[in-house]
């Protein structure tokens, strides 16, 4: 008899608080791999930013300044490919939470 009681406690419980902890486990999951990309955004742009600046370290006549100065075009043209990228990335990464909170909602509309 009270195993009966305690099943039916635990499925209700189950029951209740499941959609809860799948969206829990999907707000985790796109944190961490939000913080991933965020992190791997500011290793980027900080080697180059030190490439930069090592570059213009070597500066010391007009040819190297002018060297330098092509480097830093293609320094920008690399930044804005980077920046493209990463919000392509990003934009992935809320499509895919957004799925899985449609997934989720889909689930509890059936329930």
């Amino acid at each position: 008899m009270y195993t009966d009681i305690f099943k039916t406690f635990n499925d209700q419980t189950e029951k209740a608080f499941g959609p809860l902890y799948q969206y829990n486990q999907l707000v985790a999951k796109n944190f961490t791999a939000l913080t991933n990309l965020q992190l791997e955004a500011a290793r980027q742009y900080a080697d180059i930013g030190l490439a930069q600046l090592q570059s213009n370290s070597q500066v010391r006549d007009v040819q190297s300044l002018v060297t330098s100065g092509a480097k830093q075009l293609e320094t920008m043209t690399r930044i804005s490919q980077q920046m493209i990228e990463d919000g392509k990335k990003l934009a992935d990464l809320a499509q895919e939470f957004k799925a899985g909170i449609d997934g989720l909602a889909a689930d509890a509309a059936k329930q």
